[in-house]
């Protein structure tokens, strides 16, 4: 009886907690869509006129009253104001466009000469009307307005610009989701109860929390991918190809020429390229293209006894091009082959999880586990990389997934019981790892080193008899030797050596076979600082993070340098640093060893991508999921260890958000940013519940 009495004041002193969070968020969610209308108090609503107008720089005012904006850099001046401003509202219109960007600068009566900026307004006019508030707030009277139209695709129309228009009542439902469940979140981290329960693989009920939080991810996945499709970048591509050949993906080139029956691409060559002196040196491919009959070289492709080559690898094409061509005669759109390995991405990850703790980590806290599982997710990039769909993500995206597939068939087969069943896991295994090669070559090197403690320390052991052990190690052995040698005899037919991928005969920013591994202290010490510590961009404005892009001029000599940000500035990254902390087991050399190798592996793949490649966060993305889970997995050793309730307890949930954070925050701003430039409502409705 007294059990039962403590059982339900518990559950009626968190239905009170409940219903005040409810209430929280509730009023928070109020204030924050009306807050702006109560700010305007008395102001009087003012519709600029149109004799208001005194400069319009690549506009046009039509006799309606309406401006027409002709050009990217158009400015719009009206002067002549008086009256005390706290919102300007834009209302435009346009049958086509994407997001348009305007700077609202203001002159009154605390600068009545200077045009000081105010605001940015963000609308997009496409497909009808629109309108986009913004705080616009006069010292004293407002005397004039100039807006700038720094960005924008195509002509548009500006209505009416408003001040200090009251949008009425208003209530973001998906905002007050959001802000419900978060306070329920820090609620949960502050619950002793919840954080310190451990995790029972046993229990239908922790497995549920598991599934649900895997269940995120995915919603996370297909949110994307629709967000994608909106703009047919999930559309089927009719086979026989209804456009030329050159306006298609790699991938798609490749399907194309295999169907033709030959390994080149079916690209038209300028003989003259073969009469340059160096054909890869894009500088000199620049200046010969200034003849007027000149046939411009395709950008990043291979170029190779006059014909062109992809030097991606086929592992997408024979795990997700066939088979959907095979089951409906056409050929996938960038953005489902995008999908279908970050949804890979989504479960594998959670099942690879289960098998390293079930082999390093028997007790961790379920509270941590689940929510350092979403963390990964996207401090891993994998939504990052999805959203950028494209061939040159496709071939990440894909290495990511087999990667995952690889660690979850190979640890699971050292955990059975001798038999067939583990021979066909670790000959799966060895087709997994085949796959990540056919995806990008480089970052099988860190999933290898994590894979050869565990084959070591097993051959080594003494309780099985050799046979068995050659036995297993055949089962990975054969696939991996059969893969290996169809890829050696695929480079040969196309390239004349067996382990010439095509990359030294890219046709890119400059001659990459003059990049070499020097490990001069210069290049060490910028190694560590763009791969590590480089920070990202940062604004007040959504998405608020970006990465970063310069010139690299301090080591010497030119290396190639686009998007980027350190891997450190993803918060969870720095629990790699309790790699040497005493609370982690030293004993278990399995384990010790596995995380050395991965950490090893994966510095090695960063240096060689580094040196080979450049700077650039696609390259990065080869070590965020390695590394990703040997953080996390010391994360919850180290928090399960913990005797007391310290700091660290709540220091590590504030890592997770940050982390979570800052990859949800790159899907809207990275190198091709497609939400912004193709999928511009689904911006712009994220982007309104931080306005």
């Amino acid at each position: 009886m007294k059990q039962i009495k403590q059982l339900l004041a518990g559950r009626r002193k968190n239905m009170y907690i409940l219903a005040i969070l409810f209430v929280l968020c509730l009023a928070a969610e109020l204030l924050l869509s009306n807050w702006r209308d109560f700010s305007i108090k008395d102001a009087p609503v003012t519709v600029l006129p149109s004799e208001a107008l005194t400069s319009a720089k690549g506009a046009t005012l039509l006799p309606d009253g309406t401006i027409q904006i002709d050009s990217a850099g158009a400015e719009l001046e009206f002067t002549g104001l008086s009256t005390e401003a706290h919102t300007i509202t834009i209302y435009t219109s346009a049958p086509e466009g994407t997001v348009s960007i305007a700077s609202c600068f203001l002159t009154d009566d605390a600068s009545q000469y200077d045009y000081k900026q105010a605001c940015l307004l963000y609308f997009h006019p496409a497909g009808g009307h629109c309108f986009s508030r913004e705080p616009l707030i006069s010292n004293g009277n407002l005397h004039g307005i100039l807006l700038s139209f720094d960005r924008m695709h195509g002509n548009f129309t500006i209505d009416r610009i408003v001040l200090n228009e009251r949008r009425g009542f208003h209530f973001d439902k998906l905002r007050f989701c959001l802000l419900l469940l978060f306070a329920c979140f820090i609620w949960a981290c502050r619950s002793r109860t919840l954080r310190t329960l451990f995790y029972d693989p046993s229990s239908r009920k922790h497995r549920l929390v598991l599934t649900a939080g895997a269940a995120l991810c995915l919603a996370v996945v297909f949110w994307i991918y629709g967000a994608l499709s909106s703009f047919g970048s999930a559309d089927p591509i009719s086979y026989p190809l209804e456009e030329p050949v050159a306006s298609y993906g790699a991938y798609v080139q490749q399907f194309d020429a295999f169907q033709k029956g030959h390994l080149f691409l079916d690209l038209e060559t300028d003989p003259r390229l073969n009469t340059l002196y160096n054909v890869y040196d894009y500088s000199e491919r620049s200046h010969s293209s200034d003849t007027a009959d000149w046939k411009q070289p395709y950008w990043d492709r291979a170029f190779y006894n006059g014909h062109y080559y992809s030097y991606f690898g086929i592992g997408p094409l024979l795990t997700v091009y066939y088979p959907y061509y095979l089951l409906t005669g056409a050929l996938p759109g960038d953005a489902f082959v995008s999908m279908i390995y970050s949804a890979l991405c989504a479960v594998l990850l959670l099942a690879v999880l289960e098998e390293l703790r079930k082999k390093f980590l028997p007790r961790v806290h379920l509270f941590l586990y689940v929510f350092g599982y979403i963390t990964l997710f996207f401090a891993s990039l994998i939504p990052l990389v999805m959203v950028s769909s494209n061939f040159y993500y496709i071939a990440v995206n894909g290495a990511m997934a087999f990667a995952l597939l690889f660690f979850l068939f190979f640890f699971h087969a050292f955990s059975m019981k001798q038999g067939i069943p583990r021979r066909l896991c670790a000959a799966a295994a060895g087709i997994a790892f085949v796959l990540l090669v056919l995806c990008r070559p480089n970052a099988a090197i860190a999933v290898m080193c994590a894979a050869a403690p565990t084959a070591l320390l097993y051959l080594a052991e003494k309780d099985t008899v050799w046979k068995y052990k050659l036995l297993d190690l055949a089962a990975f052995v054969i696939p991996v030797a059969v893969g290996g040698a169809l890829i050696c005899t695929y480079n040969m037919a196309r390239f004349g050596t067996p382990t010439e991928f095509g990359t030294s005969y890219q046709l890119t920013v400059s001659d990459i076979t003059y990049n070499t591994l020097r490990a001069d202290p210069s290049r060490l010490l910028a190694f560590v600082y763009y791969d590590f510590l480089e920070p990202p961009d940062v604004s007040l404005i959504f998405p608020f993070i970006s990465l970063h892009k310069e010139v690299v001029s301090t080591l010497g000599n030119y290396i190639y340098h686009t998007y980027n940000m350190g891997l450190f500035c993803i918060p969870l990254f720095l629990c790699l640093f309790l790699f040497s902390h005493p609370s982690i087991e030293q004993k278990q050399h399995s384990k010790r060893l596995t995380y050395l190798f991965l950490l090893l592996g994966s510095l090695t793949v960063a240096f060689l991508d580094f040196s080979l490649g450049g700077i650039f966060i696609r390259y990065l993305c080869d070590i965020t999921l390695p590394l990703g889970i040997l953080a996390l997995l010391l994360a919850l050793e180290y928090e399960a260890r913990l005797e007391e309730d310290r700091c660290i307890r709540s220091i590590l949930p504030v890592l997770f958000i940050c982390s979570i954070f800052i990859g949800a925050m790159l899907i809207f701003a990275n190198e091709n940013c497609m939400l912004l430039n193709d999928a511009p409502e689904k911006y712009l409705r994220i982007m309104d519940l931080f306005r």
